[in-house]
């Protein structure tokens, strides 16, 4: 493997760690513990050890140590003994839903910005002539899986808030209330949040573009500015809208198995020093 496809398989997979933080806001009882550790360890110690990701960090100066801190803080925030949205627990993990929203604010941002260290380092590769069929691949299945589970969580997420905002208005006689309004701006963030990862995207996947209209006409039938289509009601939308964004998770993720699988593997069995190219 050239050495800028194991610094780019390295971005990967430490992205693909943050990308799978996202499984904390989604509405379940249980969740793999040695998972969690896998991630932890990942996410803890990638910018410490001597890996290519750590060779970036070193080599880019003000802003590979500015990124390096928010590596550790999110490592603090969500994979520290001190995280107060995350706990080990004798029982397996406590995950505190109710934070949910500061999880989409960490993991939203710092993914898309791995993600255009990725397409620099992709982007180097091709001009210099170093690039590999199966790395543009690999990059490609995980836009499209990161796009994925982005959709299906923020768009749970979304639902959640939305139906509690209409409860916090039931409970008040149809008048806006201190409850209403905070459930109101934690709808603004996430909206805004799924808006970012639309902008952001480069997929052109058809699954992927059929999800992401589909969210966001609901979203405007909740602002009212789409009116429901006949015969429907909110239930049947969100029905509606879950069902084409579980059919793009499950090609995504058949797709990123297939390609990151191998390369993860090679990844580890090669474990020479890496040269990075600097950030512009």
């Amino acid at each position: 493997m050239e050495q800028i496809s194991r610094v780019i398989v390295s971005l990967v997979y430490y992205n693909s760690l943050v990308r799978d933080t996202l499984e904390y806001t989604l509405n379940r009882n249980d969740f793999d513990v040695n998972y969690y550790d896998y991630k932890r360890n990942g996410i803890v110690n990638e910018p410490k050890l001597n890996t290519p990701l750590k060779v970036f960090l070193d080599q880019n100066g003000e802003k590979g140590e500015d990124l390096r801190k928010r590596l550790e803080k999110f490592g603090e925030d969500f994979y520290s003994d001190n995280s107060q949205v995350i706990k080990k627990a004798a029982e397996g993990l406590r995950v505190d839903r109710a934070q949910a929203l500061k999880i989409f604010e960490a993991v939203i941002p710092l993914h898309e910005e791995l993600n255009s260290i990725i397409k620099l380092h992709v982007n180097y590769a091709k001009q210099n002539k170093l690039g590999e069929e199966r790395i543009d691949k690999l990059c490609e299945a995980d836009e499209l899986f990161y796009r994925a589970v982005a959709l299906l969580s923020l768009n749970g997420e979304i639902e959640f808030q939305f139906n509690e905002f209409n409860k916090a208005m039931r409970d008040n006689n149809g008048q806006p209330s201190p409850a209403s309004n905070f459930i109101q701006n934690d709808l603004n963030a996430l909206v805004r949040l799924i808006t970012i990862v639309r902008q952001n995207a480069s997929t052109t996947n058809d699954l992927y573009i059929t999800a992401i209209d589909a969210i966001f006409n609901s979203i405007e039938m909740m602002n009212g500015k789409r009116n429901l289509p006949a015969g429907k009601n909110f239930n049947d939308v969100f029905n509606d809208v879950l069902a084409k964004v579980n059919e793009l998770v499950k090609a995504a993720e058949a797709g990123w198995r297939e390609n990151y699988g191998p390369l993860l593997q090679e990844l580890i069995a090669d474990s020479k020093p890496a040269e990075a190219p600097k950030a512009e």
